[in-house]
């Protein structure tokens, strides 16, 4: 809040206080990891009640990661890192429904003078709630997301550009073999589902041994899990798709989205790896395991790399008309 107040009043020039909405909407990104920091050292310095007495690590990495409020959280961050007034508002919706109810379970709690040991958690979050609704409110802020340039429409456009044909978008030399290497990415997602496709039919998942109802068992869990992988690395279709558009000589703004949607689904397929390597009873394929993780990482760092890249090419066409000018 305090970098965003900086920034209204020593910036005249655009949208004031980029700073703290940018700052803010990290925060709602990485809420995950921020709460299983939080829980897991009340865990270690505290008593905590059921289940988080039994869950620490990576089964409670998985239940928050997977949790949909968190889910929610992040889209809603993603939303507004992007300057999405329709995430803002939405945002505003959420953070005073969350703040009516935990003040809600605060006060039935203060009634009976009867406190568990969630109600420090519920404090933090009845405060970070009204601070989001109160902030996203400010007018200086709702600037940021109301002042976006608008495309020109056509009957403003000049004659001369109407009776030319439309050429296609050049986009820079690094952009253009980022998009080759999503295709790339794309064909050995479908590489890496195809085997594990013929993994999991070809070797047993629980590790219980023979019994009545084993191999019912060992079926359905094959395929939830075999679903869940495939949901979480589904997205690379969608940068497959964004990365075909860039080399058509479409805009990149899809492929920036896509991009971000494949992050979060990798970090959700190493989690839900690693818990299939660790948890007792199940006997998933070594070598599976480490093909899967291997392509989660890679693709993790390179869609970073990518959000980069195309990052420094948006900027760089509104930096060219300032340094014309300066150089006049």
């Amino acid at each position: 809040m305090t970098v965003g107040r900086a920034g209204a009043e020593t910036g005249p020039a655009g949208p004031p206080g980029k700073g703290g909405v940018t700052l803010l909407a990290a925060v709602l990104i990485v809420n995950p990891l921020l709460q299983w920091l939080h829980l897991t050292a009340l865990s270690y310095f505290t008593l905590l009640e059921p289940p988080f007495t039994t869950s620490r690590g990576l089964v409670l990495a998985m239940q928050l990661f997977f949790a949909p409020g968190n889910v929610l959280a992040v889209a809603l961050g993603v939303g507004l890192m992007l300057r999405s007034e329709w995430s803002r508002r939405v945002a505003r919706g959420v953070f005073l429904f969350a703040a009516g109810v935990v003040a809600l379970q605060i006060a039935l709690q203060a009634a009976s003078w009867q406190f568990d040991s969630n109600t420090l958690l519920a404090g933090t979050t009845l405060v970070f709630s009204a601070a989001y609704f109160w902030y996203f409110g400010r007018p200086y802020v709702q600037l940021q997301f109301r002042g976006r340039p608008q495309p020109a429409r056509p009957e403003q456009a000049a004659p001369a550009a109407t009776t030319a044909a439309p050429a296609q978008t050049k986009h820079p030399r690094a952009v253009v073999i980022g998009a080759c290497v999503e295709i790339l990415l794309g064909i050995a997602a479908v590489a890496v589902l195809w085997r594990l496709h013929d993994v999991f039919g070809a070797t047993t998942l629980l590790d219980v041994g023979a019994g009545p109802g084993v191999a019912d068992a060992d079926g359905l869990l094959k395929m939830f899990v075999f679903v869940c992988l495939a949901l979480l690395i589904s997205p690379h279709a969608l940068t497959t798709a964004a990365g075909i558009g860039i080399l058509l000589g479409r805009t990149p703004n899809f492929a920036r989205r896509h991009s971000l949607i494949a992050c979060w689904s990798a970090v959700g397929c190493l989690l839900l790896a690693a818990w299939l390597v660790e948890r007792p009873g199940l006997a998933f394929d070594t070598h599976s395991a480490r093909v899967l993780v291997a392509f989660c990482v890679v693709s993790l760092v390179w869609h970073a790399r990518l959000l980069y890249v195309l990052a420094r090419a948006r900027r760089a066409p509104e930096a060219e008309p300032a340094r014309r000018n300066a150089t006049r």
